[in-house]
């Protein structure tokens, strides 16, 4: 017979819940949400997790994760001012700038602006990154740049 030590709790652990809360601090919400749809993670207190399971939520997430960070990857692109992407020439043209007056180092400035907006947005989890949002950072960084 095996002897308890110290107070029996009063519920079971739901190692579910327990992990679905990790992945969330590990993903994006919308990625943790997808994963717990496609995958039917619901509670299950008192009942293990199976380890396959595991594994495979964390393989969709990742690769979830990937296929958003190449979304922003072409996001990017459209709004590179060194590229001369279409969308950088259509907000230099919103606000009356002839995007062949910028110099070189003038658009490196505003694709490292972009840059950093990006890398920001994925780091709290907002990604990708909506075009009219990269719209109106790249006005923000062309008006500041003027």
């Amino acid at each position: 017979m095996a002897q308890r030590f110290g107070p029996r709790p009063d519920f079971e652990v739901d190692t579910t819940a327990v992990f679905v809360d990790a992945l969330g601090r590990a993903f994006s919400p919308g990625i943790q949400d997808a994963v717990v749809r496609e995958l039917a993670l619901l509670p299950k207190p008192g009942q293990p997790l199976e380890s396959q399971l595991v594994l495979q939520a964390i393989a969709m997430a990742e690769a979830s994760r990937q296929a958003l960070q190449g979304v922003d990857f072409m996001t990017q692109l459209m709004f590179s001012a060194s590229a001369n992407g279409m969308e950088f020439v259509g907000a230099c043209r919103a606000l009356g700038l002839a995007p062949e007056t910028l110099s070189a180092q003038q658009r490196a400035a505003l694709d490292g602006g972009m840059q950093q907006r990006f890398a920001q947005a994925q780091q709290q989890g907002q990604f990708p990154v909506a075009p009219e949002l990269a719209r109106q950072w790249l006005l923000a960084e062309l008006s500041a740049a003027r």
